[in-house]
């Protein structure tokens, strides 16, 4: 059944703080929907990069959507209203306004990825702090296209059209896709790999000069975080570095379940083990892509014996702070 709420209705409605409640949910159940898209087609491989704390991508794209439904002191939308006032040309008609929701909601999806990233994962932080050095230095500029943050050479506002990046270089941007598929010989080379990937855009393709920057990072952990080299960033970690500073993270963390659960007779020595075993796969898929879905997994593919239910009463709390102490030790010496 066709839905009889105009959005641009609703829209006009929380500019003028008149909505009713059915009108306000309507709006959110079409950003919820418009955010689980971004994120099933944007994030294909989402599950081997950050879902590792017990998230499902409803609940992820519920927090994606929060902010833009958050009221001041008077009740209102502020974010939406500032929105749809600072839009141009105004929106006059209900295409337009389907175009601005879905062009709100995709800008908030991809930045609350890009800190959910930073947070869940040091690694994509490290390369991601790499990547904005060299974007710096070599004066090229961060541009937010259609809710994706791109990379583009060149300064300020005329860097999209001296880019050719019209309305045909919109619809013909790279994807997340088309980084998946660059040659590895690209991210390997000794040149800068952001100016190694524009002249091969240029060379081989018939794409707009635009780089998706969180594609970039994904892609370039998924190369291999140890192996990889930032040529010409301040980052330059090799893969005995890399080592380094997982095995002392470990250390720690396995110092800490010394003291706070073994000592304290909460795991025995047997559990132990095989807890550490689960952290070290944990590691191991946190430098070769990112980590599977689900942290209680990693748990319960060492203890066949128990269920969720099982992990959930006994072990759940001890694995989570582990966990966190992990991330917490990598990023410390990751800085």
């Amino acid at each position: 059944m066709k839905s009889t709420y105009s959005v641009l209705a609703i829209l006009q409605s929380i500019c003028e703080n008149k909505t009713t409640r059915p009108e306000i949910n309507h709006l959110i159940e079409q950003s919820y929907k418009i955010a689980m898209t971004y994120l099933k087609y944007r994030y294909k491989n989402l599950s081997r990069v950050f879902l590792a704390e017990d998230s499902t991508l409803q609940e992820m794209a519920i927090d994606a959507i929060a902010s833009l439904f958050e009221r001041n002191e008077s009740g209102e939308f502020i974010r939406i209203i500032k929105a749809f006032k600072d839009w141009d040309p105004p929106i006059g008609n209900e295409e337009t306004a389907q175009f601005f929701l879905n062009r709100l909601v995709s800008k908030s999806t991809e930045k609350y990825v890009s800190e959910l990233l930073r947070q869940s994962d040091p690694f994509f932080s490290k390369i991601l702090d790499s990547i904005t050095y060299l974007i710096e230095k070599n004066c090229y500029q961060k541009k937010r296209i259609l809710g994706t943050t791109f990379i583009l050479e060149g300064i300020g506002e005329d860097a999209m059209r001296s880019n050719g990046i019209g309305n045909m270089g919109i619809r013909n941007l790279p994807d997340s896709s088309f980084i998946n598929e660059l040659p590895i010989s690209v991210f390997k080379s000794n040149k800068n790999v952001v100016s190694e990937i524009f002249d091969y855009i240029k060379i081989n393709s018939n794409k707009a000069p635009a780089i998706p920057l969180n594609a970039l990072v994904m892609k370039i952990k998924s190369v291999k975080a140890g192996e990889f080299e930032l040529a010409d960033s301040y980052s330059n970690e090799n893969e005995s570095e890399i080592e380094s500073i997982t095995k002392k993270a470990m250390d720690i963390c396995y110092e800490k379940m010394q003291k706070s659960y073994i000592e304290k007779g909460k795991v025995s020595e047997i559990e132990a083990e095989r807890i550490k075993e689960a952290l070290n796969k944990i590691v191991f898929d946190m430098r070769d892509g990112g980590i599977n879905q689900g942290l209680h997994k990693y748990f319960l593919e060492q203890f066949p014996e128990l269920n969720f239910r099982d992990y959930e009463i006994k072990y759940q709390n001890l694995f989570e702070y582990l966990f966190k102490i992990l991330k917490k030790e990598i990023a410390e010496q990751l800085k």
